[in-house]
């Protein structure tokens, strides 16, 4: 997990690496000190931002998830960092030797970003416990319910207003620690190595409230 944690932070930050270009004029010694101070002043900024968005999940539930996140986030120019809940629910009931299993997952997500433009790159670490509800005559059970997951999400921002923007994603995670379930001491479903999050959402400026 580790490995592939430091291999998402690496194409975060080689996602914030700034582009060179070639000069098209020399400047005058002034124009040069007065275009780093903004550009210094300018890589400061910090602003916040409140998100929310709907999620479809492939590989985290027994069946197809769909779900919900809402986000904080703290972000620079070419940085940011935020604080996500995350919430799915699967959204048809599993039969299982006839048997209804239905699951959800809550789950606390750290993501960190590289913007360039209007695109970004994000490592996404999260964990949460797997929940399972079935029928009441027939004994179910998640075995290690906790899920934990580092992912890498490339996302893309559209502004519409001068204070509203669109953002979608898309998330490719490997699931370190996988839950399984079980009915009669016989395993029925694990969680794959692999899994896949979409969202399309609204970003908002908190100084916009």
């Amino acid at each position: 997990m580790l490995r592939v944690g430091c291999a998402a932070m690496f194409v975060v930050s080689m996602a914030t690496a700034p582009a060179h270009a070639d000069t098209p004029r020399s400047e005058s010694p002034r124009e040069t000190q007065q275009a780093r101070r903004e550009a210094q002043e300018e890589d400061h900024m910090l602003r916040g931002e409140i998100s929310a968005s709907p999620l479809l999940a492939v590989g985290l539930l027994p069946a197809l998830a769909g779900g919900a996140s809402f986000a904080t986030t703290f972000r620079w120019p070419s940085l940011s960092i935020a604080v996500e809940a995350r919430m799915f629910t699967s959204l048809a009931d599993t039969f299982a030797e006839g048997v209804l299993v239905h699951a959800s997952l809550a789950m606390p997500a750290l993501d960190i970003c590289g913007h360039r433009g209007v695109l970004s790159v994000c490592a996404v670490f999260d964990a949460g416990e797997l929940q399972i509800t079935s029928d009441p005559d027939v004994r179910i059970q998640a075995r290690k319910p906790w899920v934990s997951s580092v992912g890498l999400r490339a996302a893309g921002e559209w502004p519409f207003s001068a204070h509203l923007s669109l953002r979608g994603f898309a998330e490719l995670r490997t699931n370190h620690s996988r839950p399984s379930l079980w009915m009669n001491n016989r395993e029925i479903w694990q969680v794959p190595p692999l899994s896949a999050v979409v969202g399309v959402g609204l970003a908002l400026p908190v100084d916009a409230l």
